[in-house]
């Protein structure tokens, strides 16, 4: 029910923090690991889906909520190039950039994109905002178990 004003400052707010943390991603990737930020990325990104879906009634749960997208897309999207610098490396840039963009955005982006499509009008909005939480804690339990990799990450590796 919010006007198409609103929902554009809300976009917005959230563009705004993805620009800032962009900014800061170079000296953050110095003083934190690439792991870290990954782990810190998704379980703000679920903290953000559960609240997008249990408070869509409460305007100010929301632009905070919209902050969290500076994780839930800005820092996830500048750890995961300067892991395809980091593990691909010459002439394998451009693939590893490739692979990266169509597996995460592509199809990551078209089967989500399906999956909540298929499922908005029939079951409960915030038991969908809960399932792409469940997502996001999924991928933190994937790089908690299985991703170890040098701490020493930068945008300029």
């Amino acid at each position: 029910g919010y006007s198409r004003g609103m929902i554009g400052l809300l976009w917005a707010i959230g563009v705004m923090a993805e620009v800032i943390v962009f900014l800061m991603m170079h000296r953050l990737l110095q003083t934190i690991s690439a792991r870290r930020l990954l782990l810190l990325s998704f379980l703000l990104t679920a903290l953000r889906w559960l609240l997008i879906g249990f408070f869509v009634d409460n305007l100010s749960v929301l632009f905070f909520a919209q902050l969290f997208h500076a994780f839930s897309f800005g820092v996830f999207h500048a750890v995961s190039i300067s892991l395809v610098h980091r593990f691909f490396t010459g002439r394998h840039q451009g693939r590893g950039q490739a692979l990266y963009a169509s597996l995460s955005f592509g199809a990551g982006g078209a089967v989500g994109s399906l999956l909540s499509g298929l499922l908005w009008d029939r079951i409960e909005h915030a038991t969908l905002f809960s399932l792409a939480a469940v997502a996001a804690l999924i991928a933190f339990l994937i790089v908690w178990r299985f991703m170890h990799f040098n701490q020493n990450i930068s945008l300029a590796d």
